[in-house]
This record gives C-alpha cells, sequence and structure tokens, in this order.
C-alpha cells in the first residue's frame, strides 16, 4: 500500500481501484469514491497507481481473463431452469 494516499477535490481521500478493461487489466489506480459507480456528476480524479505491464504480462492476463468469463458464464447457463 502507498505511504501517501492522493487526496482530491474538498480533502477526500482517493480510493484505490482495480482497472479490468481489455487496456489496463488488472492494473489499479486511484479514483475518487464514485469512480464507476453511474453517479449523476461522477468525479474526474484519476491517477494511476501501478505501472504499465510488460506486453507478454498483458497477452497472459487478458488469455487467463477470458478462461475466467467462460467459465463464469458457463456456470450461469447451468444454472438457468
Amino acid at each position: 500500500m502507498p505511504e501517501v494516499i492522493p487526496v482530491y477535490y474538498y480533502r477526500n481521500l482517493a480510493k484505490l481501484n482495480t482497472s479490468w478493461f481489455n487496456d489496463n487489466p488488472g492494473r489499479r489506480f486511484f479514483g475518487c469514491k464514485k469512480f464507476g459507480s453511474g453517479f449523476r456528476k461522477p468525479c474526474r480524479f484519476f491517477n494511476w497507481f501501478d505501472p504499465p505491464f510488460t506486453p507478454r504480462s498483458r497477452i497472459v492476463l487478458l488469455g487467463l481473463l477470458k478462461k475466467v468469463r467462460t467459465l463464469e458464464n458457463a456456470r450461469r447457463r447451468e444454472r438457468k431452469p
């Protein structure tokens, strides 16, 4: 965990989040507490915590994520009556 947590707008502490988008899977970043919540007026505070992955690491992680999603979808289909 970082020694210093970024502070944004009105002295609020930033929240450490994880990106699961294909461009930066597994990469952590600081964002406001409302980040990604669908809040009507979202905060635009954003700062990467982790450095970018190497191209090979990114390929491996994307492959693993694809396998997990495939298994999750198969499990959901099995549960449906």
